[in-house]
């Protein structure tokens, strides 16, 4: 259930962006213009915390249809009106983020979109609908529910989302609600990691000691939990050594283990194989995302190096990055630059070093 929110906690939503549509003071959203029958209205939702939040639909009428999702922040929709303005929020995020509500069926089906067109999936993402729909995404966790039925819940790269609803008639009309937070564990956790106090163990690298918290690495990654666990030398000393990575990498991944946030300045390389070796949670799709939007000259040899390293080893997330990166590439002659020059002096070097 959604244990974090009451009904005190409820807000009245508000609009961030909106196509052909309104969101009135009491909360009421409604198709105002567009054309009869067609995805064309809909609104992206400002709420408090773009990682951990829950909306609320409420509706009266018998009939009823609408799509219910989330989009990553970096992606507000199209810069112009559309016919289906449900589709590139679609397209532009991860499967199963976007569920099709029919109260005429009674049904909730995820929404995909096949052939440039939006569709259904063939099964039910829950049912039966009721007279509210909520949705709830927290920290890479999505779920959908109406009354007592919840859809399981499904895994999402760990980021910040807005929610969104698209709108195909202008005789609907939905009471939209949000749900005041209140404090999330990675609240908790972030003044654990500003404040440093009451730490019990450290991890010495390079020379440098970063003071943490066991139970709070335990929970983050399955490899530290084996680590305080068993009865391993560091388990003793309280120490652990961490000598295949530097500070300043290994200090980033402490971070998210405790704030499921990065710094600006976070080196990404050295972080993708510590998220592999440590299986923090969430940090290898954060980091994913990252390079994504931030792959340039000067860090695609390096970036695509380490990722095709643990894709050639099987890591299915490194292969669906490494899928995603080479396009890319392909995509941008200044990174193919890069990457030839980068391979060739390093063929040369190595000839180099084999004639001395």
């Amino acid at each position: 259930g959604f244990s974090h929110f009451g009904r005190r906690d409820l807000l009245l939503g508000v609009m961030l962006r909106g196509w052909n549509a309104t969101l009135d003071t009491d909360g009421v959203l409604r198709k105002i213009s567009g054309k009869s029958m067609a995805w064309d209205a809909g609104a992206l939702l400002q709420v408090p915390d773009t990682q951990c939040f829950e909306v609320s639909l409420g509706f009266a009428a018998a009939r009823v249809q609408f799509i219910l999702g989330i989009t990553q922040t970096s992606y507000t929709g199209p810069g112009r009106d559309m016919n289906d303005l449900s589709r590139p929020f679609i397209e532009k995020n991860p499967p199963k983020c976007f569920v099709e509500c029919s109260k005429a069926t009674g049904k909730v089906h995820p929404c995909l979109v096949e052939d440039g067109v939006v569709k259904t999936g063939p099964a039910e993402a829950f049912g039966p609908l009721t007279a509210q729909v909520r949705m709830r995404y927290e920290h890479g966790c999505l779920t959908f529910s109406s009354g007592d039925h919840q859809s399981p819940p499904h895994k999402v790269p760990v980021g910040s989302y807005y929610p969104c609803v698209f709108l195909v008639e202008k005789e609907l009309s939905l009471t939209v609600q949000l749900g005041r937070k209140r404090r999330c564990p990675h609240e908790l956790n972030e003044r654990l990691w500003k404040d440093r106090k009451f730490t019990d163990a450290s991890l010495s690298c390079g020379g440098r000691n970063i003071q943490v918290h066991r139970a709070v690495l335990a929970a983050a990654s399955p490899v530290f939990e084996r680590m305080w666990e068993c009865g391993m030398r560091e388990t003793a000393s309280t120490v652990a050594e961490i000598d295949d990575t530097t500070p300043a990498a290994l200090e980033s991944m402490v971070q998210f283990a405790y704030t499921v946030s990065l710094p600006e300045e976070a080196d990404l390389g050295p972080l993708f194989q510590l998220a592999g070796k440590y299986e923090v949670e969430g940090l290898a799709e954060v980091v994913g995302q990252r390079m994504l939007a931030e792959l340039g000259p000067g860090n695609a040899s390096e970036w695509l190096s380490t990722v095709l390293e643990h894709a050639d080893a099987g890591d299915q997330r490194a292969i669906a990055l490494w899928q995603a990166l080479y396009s890319r590439l392909l995509q941008e002659p200044a990174l193919q630059q890069e990457v030839l020059e980068s391979l060739l002096r390093t063929r040369s070097a190595s000839s180099r070093a084999k004639r001395s």
